[in-house]
């Protein structure tokens, strides 16, 4: 008996074990990338050569010069239908003046900073102005094919043609603000997160393994003073009404499964038993309805044992009725009032009446 629980109560750990994995491990491997890049810390973009650019990179930027705006970003109103642009996206090159070897690429920008950029992209113009640095920190990421073309054909309206693009810049784009403050603390939580949950799942399958959660069932029999020879006699005859919880109502004993774990009462101290039915809503839509038969007894514990279909829970309970005469069946607010706040009361309605002699 003991080892058939325990095959149960790993079966039905592993739903919730393979949820959470998957859950955990797709919070890791969505910040993977971020963290690998925040563990590395920031780099100083300018002593960066272009082969040794890109997208796990975090780096610290200071601009003297820009090329000028190839892109912009915004935001649309759905029902005034206008435009609000948020970031604007910059031609910027690799190295510094010293370099031998650049590339073109980007900087993506607040459009807070357009006066200041626009002030620099001029004066790199005209070579004769001088403007105030820009001090930039952000992550290195890959164009996407939108930001692609529009970058290309910035080049392309200069007169350069496909190979010489090819050539002359990377794919890549400094995003200002990226993986930096709040955004660094976010990325490092949410990867948190998803090793608290993987952890969390395994430590729940290893219990189930080792049979930890078999450890409450055990308690609870030996508080029934039932020998272990009777009891598996008991569980291999009880009635069976629902196989997921394993819901087993026996001459001496009930057996369940509730949530993960294996239970065992002894019937003579279970004096309230009735249905408890659940209907789910999405969005005030009606999604479903779920059943389970609540078991209460004489030292006011409550399990919620699911079924799946109303007729089983209703089947128990009147193999309940009809079995064990200490319990009263059924639900009604007067009922649930007095187990409450008069407990001796509501025992003397049946419980208490009960002959000390009742048998199958």
């Amino acid at each position: 008996m003991l080892e058939k629980l325990k095959k149960k109560s790993v079966m039905k750990t592993l739903p919730t074990v393979i949820i959470m994995l998957a859950v955990g491990i797709g919070l890791i491997l969505l910040e993977f990338s971020n963290v690998k890049s925040l563990m590395r810390g920031h780099v100083v973009f300018e002593s960066l050569a272009p082969d040794e650019i890109n997208g796990d990179l975090i780096v610290d930027v200071t601009l003297y010069d820009n090329f000028g705006c190839y892109m912009e970003q915004y935001e649309e109103n759905t029902k005034t239908h206008t435009r609000r642009t948020t970031d604007l996206y910059y031609v910027i090159w690799t190295g510094d003046d010293d370099a031998e070897d650049f590339r073109y690429m980007g900087i993506k920008i607040p459009v807070s900073d357009e006066k200041a950029m626009e002030d620099m992209a001029e004066a790199t113009y005209y070579g004769d102005e001088y403007s105030n640095p820009i001090r930039y920190s952000g992550a290195i990421n890959k164009m996407t094919s939108e930001e692609y073309k529009y970058f290309t054909e910035y080049f392309e309206e200069s007169g350069l043609s496909a190979d010489e693009i090819d050539d002359w810049t990377l794919p890549y784009y400094i995003n200002v603000g990226a993986l930096t403050g709040g955004a660094a603390t976010s990325a490092w939580v949410i990867a948190g997160i998803g090793v608290v949950v993987v952890l969390i799942a395994v430590i729940l399958l290893i219990l189930a393994l080792t049979g930890s959660k078999l450890k409450a069932f055990k308690k609870e029999l030996a508080e029934t003073g039932i020998d272990e020879s009777s009891v598996d006699y008991e569980y291999e005859n009880a009635v069976l009404f629902h196989n997921g919880s394993d819901l087993r109502v026996g001459r001496r004993l009930t057996f369940f499964i509730a949530g993960s774990k294996p239970h065992v009462i002894s019937n003579d101290k279970l004096v309230w038993a009735y249905q408890s039915t659940t209907t789910h809503r999405t969005n005030g839509i009606k999604t479903g309805t779920t059943y389970a038969v609540m078991l209460r007894t004489f030292d006011k514990k409550s399990f919620l044992v699911p079924v799946s279909k109303e007729t089983q829970a209703q089947e128990a309970l009147q193999y309940i009725s009809e079995h064990i005469p200490g319990a009263i069946v059924g639900y009604d607010d007067d009922l649930n009032k007095m187990f409450q706040k008069d407990f001796q009361n509501f025992l003397q309605l049946k419980y208490n009446q009960r002959e000390q002699n009742d048998s199958f």
